[in-house]
């Protein structure tokens, strides 16, 4: 009984809602550009937030106001939904969510990220939503002397609004968080980009060390998502801390650390699975022309080897051997194999 287009209407002409658009998500992306004759040139972008980065950053920040601290949000959002702008968003929000007497809901955001070239890509990111000094620290070995955790310690002491810090680095400011006494009382926002993307080894063991868990043997070759979730069963979650995960592939342990029963007051089961806060489809960025359909391009096996036996001489061989040349390229063909 509504037309499709409601929402637009309904939801973002209302003037409040058009008006924080402007206030908290339109910004100017600049990128560096070279031209065929090598010309470097600044390119500038009006960023203007698609719906469901408008929807799920409002929906975390309303929960949050709500809630508190101590809660977690996984928004499984699919490839080409421009994760890296709702991250910055969002950590943006976050850090100026105030409760009713003036008081901070975080103290800080903590930008978890394990891709380096998106490391710079959101700092970029969050520092073009916000022109102000001193918002956002980057615990980055090349720019300062001295150590990560140092840099860390002293970013967390000093109550800067957002710090982004690699998983590797991560560790260390957990262990700042549930150790230093000088950070107790304080609340903070771990926004996690790609939740399941995690190295093995070194640093996990970092991790197990900093959250202070008993060593088991296996735990050297475990995920870092792994391992969190160990230390979930292992200990009550640090209720000072909301966790706000990005995922576009949700594994089975994202969606048991970060995900939220249907009904939270009943216990987990069959119907009361753990589910993602927001949801943004691959079938939806399909549509909307943001990633292609990957099944549009596959090729079926008889029409691959028509195109391979076209390369050969058109000899005529015999139809025995033929077909048994045929099932062979198809038994051994490295997809079959890989799939078997």
């Amino acid at each position: 009984q509504e037309y499709p287009v409601a929402y637009f209407w309904e939801d973002v002409c209302q003037p409040d809602a058009w008006l924080r658009v402007f206030h908290s998500f339109v910004y100017v992306e600049k990128k560096d550009a070279v031209d065929i004759q090598g010309n470097w040139s600044k390119k500038e972008t009006l960023i203007f937030p698609r719906f469901h980065q408008w929807t799920a950053v409002n929906e975390m920040l309303a929960d949050a106001r709500t809630n508190g601290a101590g809660m977690t949000y996984l928004a499984d959002h699919s490839a080409g939904s421009g994760k890296t702008s709702t991250i910055s968003w969002t950590a943006h929000d976050l850090v100026k969510l105030r409760e009713d007497n003036g008081d901070p809901v975080f103290n800080s955001v903590i930008i978890v990220t394990d891709r380096n070239v998106l490391d710079s890509q959101l700092q970029d990111a969050v520092k073009q939503i916000d022109h102000q000094f001193g918002v956002i620290a980057a615990i980055d070995r090349q720019k300062s002397s001295k150590s990560k955790s140092k840099q860390l310690s002293e970013a967390l002491l000093a109550g800067t609004p957002i710090i982004v810090v690699t998983i590797q680095t991560f560790p260390y400011a957990m262990e700042a968080i549930i150790t230093d006494k000088s950070l107790k009382g304080k609340s903070f926002a771990v926004i996690i980009d790609e939740a399941h993307n995690s190295q093995t080894g070194s640093t996990a063991a970092k991790l197990q060390a900093a959250l202070g868990m008993s060593g088991h043997g296996k735990m050297s070759n475990m995920t870092v998502d792994e391992l969190l979730e160990q230390l979930q069963k292992s200990r009550a979650r640090p209720d000072n801390i909301s966790y706000f995960a990005f995922t576009a592939t949700p594994k089975h342990s994202t969606l048991m650390l970060f995900g939220r029963p249907a009904d939270p007051t009943k216990p987990l089961s069959e119907d009361n699975k753990p589910e993602a806060f927001h949801t943004y489809t691959m079938r939806q960025a399909i549509e909307e022309k943001f990633i292609l359909d990957v099944l549009k391009g596959y090729v079926p096996y008889k029409t691959a080897f028509n195109l391979s036996k076209q390369l050969e001489d058109n000899k005529r061989v015999s139809g025995k051997a033929a077909k048994r040349a045929l099932a062979q390229w198809m038994a051994l063909h490295p997809t079959n194999v890989t799939q078997k």
